[in-house]
C-alpha cells in the first residue's frame, strides 16, 4: 500500500491546487472565484487557441506571483486570488488572446 504525502493526496495523483492536469478540470473552489466573463475568456483561448485552461491559469499565477513574491496562500483565500490573478493576466496580454466578447460577436454575426 502506498503512503499518502503530507497533504493526504497519493503520489500516483495528479492534482495542483489550480485543478486535475491530466484532464484540464480547474478545481471547483477556483472555478466559483472566477467571473462568467473570464471563464467565457478561457474556453475562448481554449478552442481558439488551442490551449489548456490550466496552462493559462498557472502562467496567470506565475506572473502573480512574481508581483507579490512575499504573499502566503491559504486554502480560503486560493480562489479569490486566482481570480485577480487570472483578471490582471488578461488586462495585460489582451492583444496576444482572443476577446470572449469579439469572438461571441463573430460567432452570432
Amino acid at each position: 500500500m502506498e503512503e499518502s504525502s503530507e497533504n493526504g493526496l497519493m503520489p500516483s495523483q495528479s492534482m495542483h491546487p489550480l485543478g486535475y492536469g491530466d484532464t484540464d478540470q480547474i478545481d471547483p473552489a477556483v472555478a466559483e472565484a472566477l467571473t462568467t466573463y473570464q471563464v467565457e475568456w478561457l474556453f475562448t483561448q481554449c478552442q481558439e487557441l488551442s490551449l489548456k485552461k490550466l496552462q493559462i491559469l498557472r502562467q496567470a499565477l506565475f506572473e502573480w506571483v512574481d508581483e507579490h513574491p512575499h504573499y502566503r496562500f491559504s486554502v480560503s483565500t486560493f480562489g479569490s486570488v486566482m481570480g485577480v490573478a487570472l483578471e490582471n493576466y488578461i488586462n495585460r496580454h489582451q492583444a496576444e488572446f482572443m476577446s470572449a466578447r469579439s469572438c461571441a460577436t463573430l460567432l452570432s454575426g
